[in-house]
């Protein structure tokens, strides 16, 4: 039973990071299919000049969409709570059976199920609102995406559900990735711990303790019977013995690991890639900083600081993309890489701070020991995070992920070719069907375009915070990475090597 209880939330998980990993990709993807239509000239391309036939294609992209996020609400709102506690109550009891787990299980998950019920009912039967009916181009151009947008119930169902998960992953961002994004690349660039030299620590620290137990024995020789302080120094004394033996076996595994040996002669290459994945972070971060900045200054919240494209300075990261479209397919390369870093940064700042509760940690994520529990809620918070990652995409590359490398001529017959933007005539460019989706909830709810402009400007102000302490904090030696940072805050003299 106890390996049951360990598999079923180990799998669960896996399944889990698979779906959330297609999620991820489909956004490269997206942006492939819309740009893929269009020569670099402007024109369309033999194949998508039917305008059904472009419909169909972005119908399919769209409802892969909606396909791998309906299963990602399904496995945030439902499996994952329903799991946690169906484990839960088999690790308190084993002899409960199954069917009393399941209705434990479900009774706690109710909330949860009746929570999905209520996004999906409010978003496919409610109106928030419309576009304010006023003069000026911001206006213009949100009624140019309503334009291009047809209505749904179903649709805009899901949408609203997609974009609460994305408020939700939106805190993941701010609690855990601002850090991964500073801390990771760091992680390359600082000294690694060497085990060797723990290992002697760990020994002298041995020899310190073997020496005060032959004291205190010397001490009581003459048959005298140990005082209650002394006895217990005693019993802790021998019972750190057998936790010396397996820090040492521990140290020993890790010092003789060819991975150890092989990191020695891959040292200048880590250093390089350090400061490389520093610099997408911070070119990342900058871009998000850029689009920021414009949205308080060229828009407020009446429109959800929405902003149109050519109100944009200079942003690093859709500069790259931007140039990287004239050497195919180098731009969908780097989208691609640019959403797994995120998504690897993500991953690292929940090991390294662990799950809270408030000001309780609750679980220690480390490699082959985090608790089957945890390693739930990992996927958890891992699936809101990647939901809230294509938002995030589409804040700090404004252009090319809503219209990827698209162009249009400007004018009749040999007039001069420009990127889409909102400002394109109708029927010469297409949003990205992710970007259809967001756009579809926020034309009718202002306060959720202000909700994550608010959010996303506390990730980049925490990302600069993370960055600091990342610099200045010392790297964790071996025995934290194995054994986790939660045990070696414990008080536990053995680790204070």
């Amino acid at each position: 039973h106890a390996a049951y209880t360990d598999l079923g939330p180990r799998v669960i998980s896996i399944l889990t990071c698979v779906l959330v990993l297609i999620s991820v990709l489909l956004l490269p993807v997206d942006v492939f299919m819309t740009s893929y239509q269009k020569y670099s000239n402007g024109t369309w391309r033999e194949w998508a000049a039917d305008n059904s036939t472009r419909q169909q294609i972005n119908n399919s992209v769209l409802y892969t969409y909606y396909t791998c996020y309906s299963l990602l609400t399904f496995s945030i709102f439902i499996l994952l709570p329903f799991s946690y506690f169906f484990f839960e109550e088999g690790d308190a009891d084993e002899d409960v059976p199954v069917a009393d787990r399941c209705c434990t299980a479900f009774k706690y998950s109710a909330c949860f199920i009746f929570l999905v019920c209520a996004l999906l009912l409010c978003g496919a039967f409610i109106q928030f609102g419309s576009i304010p009916n006023t003069n000026g181009t911001t206006i213009d151009d949100l009624k140019y995406l309503g334009d291009q947008i047809k209505e749904r119930g179903v649709e805009a169902a899901l949408s609203t559900t997609i974009s609460v998960c994305t408020v939700m992953g939106l805190f993941v961002f701010i609690l855990y990735t601002a850090y991964g994004l500073s801390a990771f690349p760091l992680n390359f660039i600082k000294a690694r711990g060497s085990a060797a030299k723990e290992l002697e620590k760990l020994n002298c620290n041995r020899i310190v303790r073997d020496e005060e137990e032959r004291l205190l024995i010397s001490k009581y020789a003459d048959g005298r019977p140990m005082i209650p302080a002394d006895r217990r120094r005693m019993e802790k004394l021998r019972g750190d013995k057998h936790r010396y033996n397996e820090l040492e076996r521990l140290l020993d595994s890790e010092r003789q690991s060819c991975w150890t040996k092989i990191q020695i002669f891959l040292r200048p290459f880590s250093i390089v890639l350090g400061i490389v994945l520093l610099l997408l972070s911070i070119a990342f971060m900058s871009s998000l900083g850029v689009t920021l900045a414009d949205k308080f200054v060229y828009s407020n919240f009446t429109m959800g600081y929405f902003l149109s494209a050519t109100h944009y300075h200079y942003n690093p990261m859709n500069f790259i993309l931007s140039e990287a479209q004239h050497i195919f397919p180098i731009d969908y390369v780097l989208i691609t890489l640019l959403v797994f870093y995120v998504a690897a940064c993500t991953v690292n700042g929940i090991r390294r701070i662990g799950i809270w509760f408030f000001w309780v940690k609750v679980f220690e994520v480390v490699p082959h020991r985090t608790m089957p529990q945890g390693l739930l809620i990992l996927s958890g918070l891992f699936s809101c995070a990647m939901v809230a990652l294509n938002q995030v995409v589409l804040v700090a590359l404004p252009t090319y992920a809503t219209y990827g490398s698209q162009h249009y001529r400007n004018g009749t017959g040999n007039g001069t070719v420009v990127p889409c933007d909102n400002h394109s005539p109708p029927g010469e460019c297409q949003l990205t069907q992710f970007a259809s989706i967001i756009a579809r909830f926020t034309l009718h709810a202002n306060f959720y375009g202000a909700i994550v402009t608010y959010l996303i400007t506390a990730f980049v102000a925490v990302y600069v915070v993370g960055l600091v302490v990342a610099l200045f904090r010392r790297k964790r030696n071996i025995l934290e990475k194995v054994i986790g940072t939660q045990a070696a805050d414990e008080d536990d003299p053995l680790l204070n090597i």
